[in-house]
This record gives C-alpha cells, structure tokens and sequence, in this order.
C-alpha cells in the first residue's frame, strides 16, 4: 500500500511539474508578445499559439482537477505552491495576451482590400496588399489607371521614393516607355544599378544645353520659346515685368543670334545686342535704357554657372531626351554655385521643350502611355497659389490637365498636398504615406471615411493608403525596399556612355 501510495506521489509531481513547465512556456511567450506588440511588430502567430497553449491548459486543469488536487492526498505544501504558481501563470499568461491584443487593434488600420483577381488585372507590380497588418497577395497597377497620372504625398522618411523607386523598376520591365525623372536630391541616381538604360544627366557637369541654338526649328520660333522662358525665370520678382518694346527688342536680337550658329552664345547675344542699338536708335525710343532694363533682367541667366548650362555646344538633341529613359540632378546646379531658383528655371526650359514635343506629336493617334515625367518635391514647381506664380508652374500644370491625351503621364511627388488643385483632380492613382498635416483634405482626396483620418498618423514605413480608379475604395499597400548603392561620378560617366553608344542617342 505504501508503495502505490509513493508511485501516486511521484506520478502526480510529474504531472504538476510538467504543467508547470508549460506555464512558464506560456508565460514567457506572453511577455515576449507584449513587448513586440509594444514595439508595433507584426506577431499575429504568436497570439494563436498562445491562444491554443491556454486553452490546453484550462482544460487540462479542469479535467484532471482530482489528479492535481487530490482528496486522499496528504497535506504537502509543496505541492499546493506549485499548483497555485502553475496556475498563476496561466492568468497572468492570459491577462497580458488581453491586454496585448487590446493594445493591436488600437494600431490596425481596418481596409478593405481588393481580391486576388483585382490585383492581378495590371502589369506594374506595387508590392503586396496588407489587411490586419499582415501582407497578402500581390498588387499590379494598370496602365488604364497610370494614365490618368499619379499623385505620391507623405511626410520625409515616409517611403515615398522608395515606392517610387521599386514602380520605375517594375515599370521598366514589362513596357519599353521612356520617362524623364526630376529630382533636387540625388537620391535616385542608385537606380542606374537596376535601369540598365537610364542615362544620368547632370546640368553643368555632364550635360548642358545651348538655348541659343534652333536644332532645326525656325530662328523666329525659337527665339519667342527663349523669351517665353526667361520671362517665366523670373518668377521671383512679381513686379518685374517685360514691356512690349522690351519683348519686340529681345526677340529681335533673339532671332539675330539663333540665325547663325558662331553667335549662339551669350558673347554673341551681347555682341548682335550692341548691332541692333547702332541699327535702331533712331527707330526705337530709348533704346539703349531699354537694352540696359534686358541686361539687368537676364545676369542672372548669362553670367555664373546658369551661363555655361546654358550656352555650351553640346550635341544633344532635346527629341533624344525625351525618347529615352533620363534622371536630371537638378542637385548638380546647387553644387556649383546656382541657387534653388536656378535650379527650377532649368526645369521651366525642359519642360516648355517637352510641352511643345507633345503638342508636335498630339493625340490623333493615341494609343496609351507613350511618356511619364516624374517630379520629386512638386511642391516647389506646382505651389497650390498657382494663380501668383508664372509659367514655370503652369507648364506642369497643362500637362496634367491637358496632355494626357497625347500619352504624355505625370507623375507627382511631394511632402504635402499643397500643389496645384489642377494636379489633385487628375490623378487616377494617389499613394498617401504617413503624414500628421492636412489629414481631412488627404482623405477626402482617398476617399477615406472621416472615421479612419487617423490611419494616416499611423501607417508604417514603407506602408500607404492607395485609391485607384479602377478599385472602389482604398486599401493598404506596402512596397519592398529598395538598395541604395551609391554611384561614383566616374561610374555614372562610364554608364552614361555604354548606353549612348548602344542607343546612338548623341
């Protein structure tokens, strides 16, 4: 009798031991889950196999309460602390997956997200779609949807030039379509090492552009195009304005130096500007102060590094630029010298170059996306005050409003939605990244719920709400990180002239 009574015991400290073991598995498991939940670290499977390790538990207590606490048991102490710690555990296990999973449900952004066959129906991969902070399918953006343009909005370290960066990748690989990328930063020079074919161009150090020369087009012609543009340049100064005499002169002395080529520079504008003052002086009244009122209204255009942008004779040719894939560093003006403002009247002459290049080609026969110019900090060229500015913000504003027809896509990327509500309303596709300003105006934008602004304050890295016209309602979209391995200017060169040489671009 005593032996059977000694092999219970020793049966029954297995039994309490082992629960206890599990408990403190369980325990530890619970901590561990509280702290990455606290940390906003996607752990859902952790809860399950909580769940499944108290529910176990419970049940193994509850039917084998007698064999834990037996009536005909002597009293051991021992015993009894081990049970009541066992079971203390298992509470305290249960108490913080509570407390854990009220604490989630406080940071899910609850969207709807479209099926499996939705997001198939594209070519672009974005990434994957995510709903209860776990990623599912794949999502592929349409070329219907992307020719409606784009808009990409979120705070900096968002994400937004990753998203960026990881659709050009994709973007490449399935559509032969050439694309004009604009940046102040020099961020996305890295994505050379995936674009095989993306030429580097930056203003002043290995591309330039002589404004003085017609390539072909009729001198009269261009040199409007050029009065066009260092009138849109000086944006700055709202008082300061050309009269119609000073408009007749310049493009007279324009037209002068675009008709031969050993004048197309700023020494021959300033030379045929001296001829036409010993030509005209009698014809025109005051002359000479309103040739001084054109000097003082273009130095900062003929003289500093804006001077050797533009004036050098370099062999491109403005159709090839917007015929192949093309990063333009806008970051290159400011390293010599040049000021922001410097930096966007370069932008203002490509984009009058490729305003007239898509009114050339029209839309009589369009056939889907045949460009996309992508602008980075939007904000600087296409301010929400449009009306108070010049002609550099209304040439990107035109494209999105009236050149989709001719195949022309834009894409837009700022900080904030303070641009052009012209941009806003043509957009087709619009990716929001985590952002606290504006949120009322963003959701509207997204079509999201008034209840739900607060997704926007907490959207992960890499992670943003995305409304597509094709898709009724917005969804949660997280794009792949993109390696950023720098490039050497020698290695950017060194690219630069593989591609042209296996393009003939120049």
């Amino acid at each position: 009798m005593g032996f059977k009574l000694l092999l219970f015991y020793h049966s029954l400290m297995y039994f309490i031991f082992f629960n206890l073991s599990l408990t403190t598995i369980l325990l530890v498991l619970s901590i561990i889950n509280y702290v990455l939940r606290v940390k906003e670290y996607n752990i859902n499977y952790v809860n399950y196999i909580i769940i499944c390790m108290s529910l176990g538990l419970f049940l193994d207590f509850f039917l084998n309460i007698s064999t834990y606490l037996p009536s005909n048991l002597p009293t051991q102490p021992e015993t009894t602390i081990i049970v009541f710690i066992s079971q203390l555990f298992l509470f305290i296990s249960i108490a913080l997956l509570i407390i854990t999973l009220q604490h989630s449900s406080c940071d899910i952004i609850d969207l709807d997200y479209p099926s499996y066959l939705k997001s198939r129906k594209g070519s672009i991969n974005l990434g994957n779609v995510v709903s209860q902070n776990k990623k599912k399918h794949k999502f592929f953006l349409s070329l219907e949807d992307l020719e409606k343009h784009m808009f990409v909005c979120g705070s900096t370290g968002t994400g937004k030039s990753n998203f960026i960066q990881n659709f050009l990748i994709n973007f490449t690989k399935n559509h032969d379509i050439p694309f004009l990328l604009v940046e102040f930063k020099g961020e996305y020079i890295c994505l050379q090492n995936n674009i095989k074919d993306m030429l580097i161009l930056q203003p002043g150090e290995n591309f330039s552009l002589n404004i003085f020369n017609p390539k072909g087009s009729i001198p009269e012609i261009h040199a409007e195009r050029i009065f066009d543009i260092l009138k849109s340049g000086q944006f700055l100064d709202e008082s300061t304005e050309y009269s119609p005499q000073m408009q007749k002169v310049l493009v007279d002395i324009l037209t002068e130096v675009c008709k031969e080529k050993k004048y197309q520079n700023w020494k021959g504008f300033y030379l045929k500007s001296k001829e036409y003052l010993k030509r005209e002086h009698k014809k025109i009244p005051m002359l000479a102060q309103t040739l001084i009122s054109i000097r003082n209204r273009i130095r900062r255009f003929s003289v500093g590094p804006m001077k050797a942008i533009f004036s050098s004779n370099t062999d491109l040719k403005i159709n090839d630029l917007f015929n192949s894939r093309v990063l333009i560093d806008l970051s290159s003006i400011i390293r010599l010298g040049g000021e922001k403002e410097d930096a966007l009247f370069f932008l203002n002459m490509i984009l009058k170059y490729l305003w007239d290049e898509n009114l050339t080609r029209g839309g009589r026969e369009y056939n889907g996306i045949k460009h996309l110019t992508i602008i980075e900090d939007a904000q600087y060229f296409v301010p929400q005050d449009i009306t108070k500015k010049t002609k550099l913000t209304t040439y990107l504003e035109d494209i999105a409003l009236l050149q989709r027809g001719t195949g022309e896509c834009l894409i837009s990327i700022a900080t904030r939605p303070k641009v052009s509500e012209e941009i806003l309303a043509n957009c087709g596709v619009l990716a929001i990244f985590k952002t606290h300003m504006e949120k009322a105006f963003q959701s509207e934008l997204l079509n999201l719920q008034e209840e739900n602004q607060h997704y926007l304050s907490i959207l992960e890295k890499g992670t943003c709400i995305l409304r597509v016209n094709t898709i009724k309602r917005p969804f949660l979209l997280w794009s792949p990180r993109i390696e950023r391995n720098g490039l050497h200017n020698f290695e950017i060169q060194k690219n630069n002239q593989m591609i042209m040489e296996e393009r003939y671009v120049f």
